[in-house]
């Protein structure tokens, strides 16, 4: 965890949850996640961000309460602490959204410029947007400007395809932020318009188009780019087939969406979540032992340790190295490199190449659920023989005297 608090920097973090699909427990996750970094010493104002079905109250085991995100909104009160109301769990406040109207939810650029320009001045270490389900402007407005945005999902194709569709989406949208904020919004239309007209454009195809045009431009929004590290969660998780989804979607995201994307968490399946729903009570306060506790709990630590870049940190190896890949993807041709295409660390001893070979062979099945809904199959064929071909120059270089005897590789054709 974070021991420096943001305000002393002048001003709260904003996280924000979401994802593509209603349903997931995204407000769960952001009940959890503000309950747990309030138990550990740290400020937090959860905010009902789902402008078209706000429930937060009731998960935290609130009444509706009688102020709402929309007073402040519509200026029925100037200052938004007026609809800051106190939860039970000390440090941890609520701005509801349980009494929103019904026009709300299309807010407009000067009431959305508002919003954040005061969430930004809230008394607080963190402010916690749960948002709503879909790829609205407002919500992934409020996802892609977030100092930090995590999406909730369920082990499920529908919710596994809405997830890369949230992902793009959001970055896109980041980007035409980007373009506005850093005066290169013409640039950044032509290549979008031309993007919508061929449907094509990955994020590395983007960069790479907008260098054509603008070597500094590319630069500028490159430097920007690199901080955007969308987190994600896996929901409702049942079997071990479901905890090794989140590892698999964040290798195929950074290799096929070219997005880069943290898994910070599988939450098991729990039947009390249920009841704690209907009788109105925080699962996390009521249960604080189980296993599906102790998964929120790794998630809000994860989630909130540093580890994004520009944020004073020095990012680990594997993520540097795929950043780096992502970034640099078709500027120059790739050096070979088996321990960078298994996504091990230089001099990996035998046993981690045989787990990341077996671990990436699974993750590159043709019937893969991390990519059910991708249309990649030309890259995936190409991908099982780059890690095919790496796995054997790795198992012939190894030394003997270090490791055990490497078992035979089966061809590739079984998963062609």
């Amino acid at each position: 965890m974070q021991t420096t608090s943001p305000v002393l920097c002048g001003r709260p973090q904003i996280w924000a949850v979401g994802g593509g699909k209603g349903g997931t427990g995204k407000s769960l996750v952001a009940a959890s996640l503000g309950i747990h970094l309030a138990q550990m010493g740290r400020r937090v104002i959860l905010v009902d961000g789902d402008l078209g079905a706000p429930n937060l109250h009731t998960v935290l085991g609130m009444d509706s309460p009688p102020l709402a995100l929309s007073d402040f909104v519509k200026r029925r009160f100037e200052s938004i602490e007026t609809v800051v109301l106190e939860t039970g769990v000390p440090r941890l406040s609520l701005i509801s959204g349980a009494r929103n109207s019904l026009d709300i939810e299309s807010l407009k650029h000067f009431q959305k410029t508002r919003l954040l320009r005061v969430l930004l001045g809230l008394p607080a270490d963190v402010v916690l947007l749960d948002l709503g389900a879909g790829t609205s402007l407002n919500v992934l407005d409020l996802f892609s400007l977030a100092d930090r945005g995590l999406m909730v999902i369920l082990p499920e194709p529908t919710s596994i395809e809405n997830c890369y569709r949230f992902l793009k989406a959001a970055f896109l949208r980041r980007l035409d932020h980007l373009g506005r904020t850093l005066g290169y919004q013409s640039i950044i239309d032509l290549v979008m318009e031309h993007r919508d007209q061929s449907d094509q454009g990955r994020p590395s195809e983007i960069l790479d188009e907008i260098a054509r045009i603008d070597s500094c431009a590319a630069a500028a929004v490159a430097s920007h780019v690199e901080t955007y590290l969308p987190h994600l969660v896996i929901n409702q998780v049942r079997s071990h087939e479901d905890e090794r989804l989140g590892e698999a979607m964040e290798w195929i995201s950074e290799r096929f969406v070219r997005i880069p994307l943290r898994f910070a968490g599988a939450i098991p399946y729990d039947t009390a979540l249920v009841q704690c729903l209907k009788s109105r009570r925080a699962y996390l306060s009521e249960y604080p032992r189980s296993r599906t506790a102790e998964m929120l709990r790794a998630v809000a630590e994860s989630f909130a340790a540093p580890g994004r870049p520009g944020a004073g940190h020095v990012p680990d190896l594997r993520v540097a190295a795929r950043r780096a890949s992502w970034l640099d993807s078709g500027r120059c041709a790739p050096v070979a490199d088996p321990y960078r295409t298994l996504d091990l660390r230089p001099g990996a001893m035998h046993d981690e190449v045989l787990s990341a070979y077996l671990r990436l062979r699974r993750t590159l099945r043709s019937d893969s659920p991390a990519l059910a809904s991708l249309d990649c199959e030309a890259e995936r064929r190409a991908t099982v023989v780059e890690i095919e071909e790496a796995y054997r120059s790795l198992s012939r270089n190894v030394s003997p005297r270090t490791v055990r005897p490497a078992r035979p590789v089966r061809s590739s054709s079984h998963l062609l």
